[in-house]
Formats: C-alpha cells, structure tokens, sequence
C-alpha cells in the first residue's frame, strides 16, 4: 500500500481577489484564506497525516499551520510541518504584483504570446518556465514521500502553478487540473516522476 499523497492549494490573498500575478512574491492570507484554511483543515484532519510538506511562502506557510492546528485539536499526536523553499510558486519576474492590463501595456509582445499559447515553456518577466517549476517542486515532493510511511498521508501545500505543473510532472502527461484556493485533491503517490499520477478525488 503506497503512501497517500495530497495537493493542496494556499487560501486566498487580496492579491488572488483582484487578480494580480502573485509569483514568488508574499501576500499573506486574506480573511476568507484564512476561512478556506479553516475549513481544508476540518476536512483533511481525519485522515491523519503523518506529515505536512509547505512552500515557505507566507499564503501556503499559514495555511498548512492552520491544518496543522486542526489535526492536533482533533485528538491526534499531529503531523511534523516541514517548510521547503522548493515549494515556492513559479517565478514571475517582472509581473508579480501587476495585474493583467499592467502586464499587457509593460510587457505587450510577451502578454500577447502568453495569453495566445500559455505553453508550460514560456517564460515571464525574466522568471521561470511552468515545465522548470514542476521539475523543482515534483523533485521536492518525491523527497517528502521518502519518509512517509506505507498506507500513511503526506500533505503539500503550494501554489497553483507550482502544483499543476508538478502534476503534470509526476504524471508524465503535461495536463494537469488547477485548483482553486483552498482545494486539494489526492493522488497515488508516485515513485518517480515518471510513473503516471491518476487523480482518485477531490
């Protein structure tokens, strides 16, 4: 029986709420991320993870704290929190803390190939590539599942670009579903980042 493995999403920022680029910029949670932590946590206690793996990033860093919290106030010994900087959204350079008609009039030929073909290759702002993301965050995922126990649960909170693009890595198929803030879903845990992830639940 393989570990569990579950991909969470950060609550939501101000930033996600007006729609500014995020990046690996570090807006904390807003009043509802908090509320979305809150109730991520009440639902993911009872499968008692053995351990939760987070961004450092200050969104992703609180909510999996919040979960935490949640985990020991149902009864159980609670999960260790580990923190990993690997975790960390895709960097967005230039564009993070613009929103998109800031993104568009600063940076007008590269807005338009990205809104065009948003490939996982392209580059904004001078950061990361979607495809360089995904290796570096399913790297440090494949490093926490090491430590899991069989049949136990590893919890990882990220970002929605870092987390569909290591799906996308981890399963090989370069089509990942993205989540919204305070979603997660579960997959098998894979043992490379070649072996297929099959989505089982949200």
């Amino acid at each position: 029986m393989t570990p569990r493995l579950v991909l969470l999403r950060h609550g939501r920022t101000a930033w996600n709420a007006t729609g500014r680029f995020q990046g690996q910029a570090d807006p904390p949670l807003d009043d509802v991320g908090v509320a979305q932590a809150r109730a991520a946590g009440a639902r993911l206690a009872p499968l008692r993870p053995w351990s939760i793996l987070s961004s450092d990033l200050a969104r992703a860093q609180v909510t999996a704290e919040i979960i935490a919290a949640a985990c020991h106030a149902a009864g159980d010994a609670g999960p260790n929190l580990l923190v990993d900087p690997a975790l960390r959204e895709v960097a967005l350079g230039d564009w993070e803390g613009l929103d998109d008609d800031e993104a568009r009039r600063r940076f007008p030929d590269e807005h338009a190939r990205w809104r065009a073909e948003p490939w996982p290759t392209r580059r904004r702002g001078g950061g990361e590539t979607e495809a360089e993301a995904g290796a570096r965050v399913a790297a440090a995922v494949l490093t926490g599942l090491s430590g899991v126990p069989h049949g136990a649960t590893l919890i990882v909170v990220s970002h929605g670009l870092a987390l569909r693009a290591a799906m996308a890595a981890l399963g090989g198929t370069g089509i990942a579903p993205h989540l919204g803030n305070g979603q997660w879903l579960t997959i098998p845990a894979p043992s490379s980042p070649a072996r297929r992830a099959t989505l089982v639940s949200r």
